[in-house]
């Protein structure tokens, strides 16, 4: 006797979350703590990061 091979579906809920759409993402400080955006200071153009500072 042999067995045949058991084939699995793809769970449709597990591959609707795991989509980018429902990942988790941290949002920025707009005030106050963690609001200093310190890759405005690392530009290659100190106009670009003037102008953003001030």
């Amino acid at each position: 006797m042999s067995k045949k091979p058991s084939r699995h579906e793809p769970n449709k809920a597990k591959s609707i979350i795991a989509q980018p759409l429902f990942r988790s993402r941290q949002e920025r400080a707009g005030k106050g703590k963690g609001s200093y955006r310190r890759e405005a200071f690392q530009s290659k153009s100190w106009e670009a990061s003037y102008f953003l500072a001030a």
